[in-house]
Formats: C-alpha cells, structure tokens, sequence
C-alpha cells in the first residue's frame, strides 16, 4: 500500500516538473532567447514552431491534392519531401482539427518527453545530482528536438515504453510501428535478448517488419535518395562520419603560413590517446561494470533501457549523419548509472553519468558560441572540439556494448546442459 503511495507520489511530482520545463522552454521560445543557438525556421519573416512535425502534417495535406510528397511538398513552407515511411502519411482529420495536430500535439509532445526524464533525473536520483541534471534538460540537444517536435522525440518515447514494458505483443508493436516510421529503430529487437527464445522472437520481428519495408520499396528508394535532408553537418552534426570528413578537410594557418600538418598531432594527443587512456585505463572497470548485467525476465527497466539506448545511440553515431537531437538516447543511460548502487561499479557509474554531463554542457557552449559568432575566428575548432568529445565519449560506449556482449554469450553458454 505504502508503495503503491510512494509511486504514485513519484509520478505526480514528475508531473509537475514536467509541466514547469514545459513552461520554462516555452517562454524561452517565445521570447525567443533559444534563438539563433537554436537555428530559427524562419519563412517570409515567420518563424516557424515544431517544423519536422509541420512537415509531416503538410505532406498528409499535399497527398490528399495528389502530389508524390516523396518527390515534392510544396504544401511545406521549404518544399521539404517527405522522408519518413508511408505509416506517417496516414494522420487522420489533420484539416478538421488543425490546431491539435499543428500546436496542441507536439506541445504534448514535449511535455511528455520532460516529464519522463524529470522522472529519473530528478525524482529517483539522489539530491546531490540535481543541479547538474539541469544542463541535460536545458541542453541544446533538448530543446533543439522539443523545438522542432523532431520525430525521434517519439522515438525516444517508444524506446522508454518498450524497455518499461514486459509484454511480448506490445513491444512487437511498439518495434515495428516505430521502425516503419524511421528504420534505424530495428536496433531495438534487442530488447529480445531479455526474454527466452531470443533468436525466434527477433527473427520474426525482423521478418514482420522486412515485409513492411518490402511492400513500400518504392517509397524507401525514394527517401534515400533524398537523405541529404535528414543529414547534418559542422556543430550541429553527432556522427562520426561528419568528425571524418570535417578532420580531412580541417586547415590551420596564420599569415602565409600554413601550418596544417599541426592537426596530425591534434589528432594522437587529443583523440587517440584519450580515447586509448579512457578504454584502457576502465579496462577493469568496464568489465565489473557490464558483469553484473542480467540477461533474462528479471532484469530491471534500468538496465534495459541503457542497453537499448547504447545500441541506438551507437547505430546512429557510426552508421549515419545525424543532427545534434540525436544525443538525447544518451538520457537513456541516466537511470541505470544513477541508481547503480554495487560497490565495484559505483566509481564508473559516477564517472560516465559526469562524462555525460560534461559532454551535454561543452556542447551547448559550443553551440552557443558558434551560433552567435562570439568568437567566430574560433569556430572551425569549436566544430573540432565538439566533434573530438563525441568521438571519445562514444568509443566509451562501444566499449560497454562489447563487453555486454561478451556478458551475455557467457551468461547463455553457462545455460548450456554439459
């Protein structure tokens, strides 16, 4: 009784913080404070709110005339195509109701996504934690994607539902609606490695949703010829084909002189060697840290979520081009380094939940300055900086999922009859 109490407690605090963000980066917009750090959507002197959610509502409105949105959108202020899968061009009664779906909606939206992340940075973690938890909801990342009411903001939901939930039939759902919404949420069939009959379940999930994709071929060929869209580039980008190219084409030079050749040794003091002190050094660290991962029905929503969110947050880095909103699935982290409370991974667990925080912080700095040319003759190495950081952080990263993964096939191989 007392915990049923306690929970609800919890989730009516959560609540009201949510509310108070919600207000808070509300204001924030409409004084328009958050701009240009945020980079304004702006048409005949119109600034426009929520403009990746707008441009999915305009392309409903364009296919209804009977334009091709995959080819043109010219009911979009920016004659945006449509990059999403067909399932999100099937928004009902969008003209009859038009202020829910273009104000209303994505302010719930928003209001949702700060309310769960109040949740575990605030309501369920230890007081000593919450002022630096404030730079990860007034992060540029954060309010970039509540912002633009970006659909990864939902994908981000879905990803907090799938890893609550224990149902086989609902995260079926959640998984395949979302990866016919934007593909890369595939990766979340890894949830799967939590139950019995892994491999069946993932197998017919993949199948399920391959089937989808298959019988929209023609639409996907469209979208990936438009996928310069949906790609970033200098600050605002988070992956590490955007820090490749920008490192290749990166000149340093003063007068007539050029000193170019300086980025090499940039590159083995401030990347390579950092990211081989940060893996080897947390060598044992890591180790204890994954070791105590379960791989079955009794492991925790913590433990879930932060694998489902390092393998998004991963695929996404090094498989695409991505825009800077992509870096809230590292919120995702939060709750298992926040309340893992073993003695052997205390000290990591503090240590990447700071790294993290760190990185939330230097890149809205960055930002900020970059975006509003402060000290534009330093912004070709803000760009470097921003990207060096990520690139070390998330070599951390992949270190994690690889002894996760080493975790699991040796807890799945102790279950073998000898």
């Amino acid at each position: 009784m007392f915990s049923k109490i306690n929970s609800d407690q919890n989730i009516f605090i959560s609540i009201v913080l949510g509310i108070i963000f919600t207000t808070i980066i509300a204001l924030l917009i409409y004084k328009q404070i958050i701009y240009p750090t945020i980079i304004p959507m702006v048409n005949n002197r119109v600034l426009s709110l929520f403009a990746d959610w707008t441009v999915i509502l305009n392309a409903n409105i364009c296919l209804e005339k009977g334009f091709d949105v995959f080819l043109e959108n010219p009911c979009d202020q920016w004659k945006r195509k449509h990059v999403y899968g067909d399932i999100l061009l099937h928004i009902p009664y969008i003209k009859t109701f038009p202020k829910f779906y273009f104000l209303y909606l994505p302010i719930i939206f928003g209001f949702l996504f700060l309310t769960i992340i109040s949740n575990f940075l605030f309501v369920l973690s230890d007081k000593k934690y919450w002022v630096v938890s404030l730079f990860f909801v007034f992060s540029v990342p954060t309010i970039l994607v509540i912002e633009r009411s970006n659909i990864d903001l939902l994908i981000f939901l879905i990803l907090f539902l799938v890893s609550k939930n224990y149902s086989l039939i609902l995260n079926y759902l959640l998984i395949i609606l979302s990866t016919i919404t934007k593909f890369y949420p595939i990766v979340f069939t890894a949830i799967f490695f939590f139950n019995k009959k892994i491999f069946l379940k993932i197998l017919i999930l993949i199948s399920i949703s391959f089937l989808i994709l298959f019988l929209q071929k023609e639409s996907l060929i469209k979208i990936f010829e438009n996928q310069s869209q949906f790609s970033a580039s200098g600050i605002y980008s988070f992956s590490l084909i955007s820090f490749l190219k920008i490192f290749s084409i990166f000149k340093i030079s003063f007068g007539n002189h050029d000193y170019t050749w300086l980025k090499y040794f940039y590159l083995l003091i401030f990347v390579i060697f950092p990211i081989f002190l940060l893996n080897f050094k947390n060598y044992p660290n890591v180790k204890s840290f994954t070791s105590n991962m379960t791989f079955d029905e009794t492991s925790t929503f913590q433990q879930r979520f932060f694998i489902l969110s390092s393998i998004a947050i991963s695929f996404c880095y090094f498989v695409f081009t991505n825009f800077v909103y992509r870096e809230i699935f590292f919120l995702g982290l939060i709750p298992y380094l926040l309340n893992n409370k073993s003695i052997n991974n205390n000290f990591f667990s503090k240590f990447l939940y700071f790294f993290l925080v760190i990185k939330f912080l230097l890149t809205t700095i960055f930002i900020i300055i970059f975006q509003n040319d402060f000290f534009e003759i330093l912004n070709p190495f803000l760009i470097l900086f921003k990207h060096t950081i990520d690139v070390c952080l998330m070599s951390l990263i992949l270190n994690i999922i690889i002894f996760t993964s080493l975790q699991f096939m040796k807890n799945k191989l102790s279950q073998v009859p000898q």
